[in-house]
């Protein structure tokens, strides 16, 4: 019998591209089913048209969705994978239809809620575990507490990647100076970018030559501009606007002395540390399960909402910069977080290997 694979998500970000590319190389077979956006409809698909087929998501009061489309051959192909998403209801409908048909299920994404193993929808995403065949982490530490919780069911990592192992380097050029504290994500108020620029106006570095770089695009970019020029540092805040190519980010990392996580840290993380540049991240926030990469050493805590002791972080790294890169952090990175390794796991979970 021919086997037939699929993945059907809500969506596939830019950031996935790699990841995508590595997996249709090794198996091209496989077709991928996503939305155009997500529930949050500012998260949306990115990856090259030709590479997926569209689904229609509809919401339900913001609180849930349905996509349709495709789905005579989603519940019935050899091996499916969806999200662990409990708002999801497609993923819901597969898992129990393809479950009474005795058909190989996997989910995909966070092992648990923000709020952790104790959340309020931490329940109905391990009900979707014990519904599915298996279950497929974005890191080590949620790979160990799946396999700890259910050690009747199979689970495997495709850790959370960005780029191939041959993009992940230490940031480095001749004659680069490092004055930068960088930003890299949207600018949302769940990320409290106001904090940095606070905090940097407060530390006086842009008196020695420091800039505050902030590459990212959103709703506060105008209420972080006028804070800036109320602030009397508008000339040492550089606003780039958002640009996610590797060779611009990659720029941008040669000349940071660290960069910031105001907010909760997530796939940022893999991103900073695998250029070797450390990132100074804020204690007591929900933070995404990248966070594992603390374990390197490379990740330095300030007190949450504090922009004095944000200042104070700000002045450490400026008197560490001559340090950076770190070649072994950056080494890490590559050998465990790249789209190489993301793509195997997602692979080797379609067909049943361990």
């Amino acid at each position: 019998m021919k086997k037939t694979q699929a993945l059907y998500l809500a969506v596939l970000p830019t950031y996935r591209q790699a990841c995508i590319d590595e997996l249709l190389r090794r198996r091209p077979a496989i077709r991928l089913f996503t939305s155009s956006s997500h529930l949050d409809p500012t998260v949306k698909t990115g990856i090259r048209r030709e590479q997926y087929e569209d689904v229609r998501m509809w919401r339900l009061g913001g609180r849930a969705f349905i996509q349709t489309g495709h789905w005579r051959f989603a519940l019935t192909c050899t091996d499916l994978i969806v999200d662990l998403n409990p708002r999801s209801l497609t993923a819901w409908l597969f898992l129990v239809a393809r479950r009474a048909r005795r058909q190989r299920t996997l989910v995909w994404g966070h092992l648990y809620p923000q709020a952790g193993p104790a959340g309020p929808s931490a329940a109905l995403r391990r009900a979707m575990r014990w519904l599915a065949s298996g279950t497929i982490t974005y890191t080590f530490s949620n790979l160990e507490d799946a396999i700890r919780e259910m050690p009747n069911r199979p689970a495997w990592v495709a850790p959370n990647a960005l780029y191939t192992s041959q993009q992940i380097q230490p940031a480095t050029g001749q004659d680069q100076e490092r004055k930068d504290f960088l930003y890299v994500g949207r600018l949302e108020p769940p990320k409290k970018v106001a904090l940095a620029v606070s905090a940097f106006a407060r530390s006086g570095l842009w008196r020695e030559g420091a800039r505050l770089v902030i590459v990212g695009d959103g709703s506060q970019r105008e209420f972080l501009r006028r804070l800036s020029s109320d602030l009397a540092i508008a000339d040492h805040v550089i606003f780039q606007g958002w640009n996610s190519s590797w060779e611009f980010l990659f720029e941008h990392y040669r000349t940071a002395v660290c960069a910031l996580s105001t907010g909760f840290a997530g796939l940022g993380l893999t991103q900073a540390l695998g250029f070797g540049v450390p990132v100074l991240v804020a204690r007591s926030e929900p933070h995404s399960p990248e966070i594992e990469l603390a374990a390197t050493g490379a990740v330095h805590w300030f007190d949450s909402d504090d922009e004095f002791a944000l200042a104070d972080g700000l002045h450490s790294a400026w008197q560490a910069r001559e340090s950076v890169p770190l070649g072994s952090v950056s080494s890490h990175v590559k050998e465990l977080y790249s789209a190489e390794r993301m793509a195997h796991g997602l692979l080797s979970a379609l067909i049943g290997a361990q």
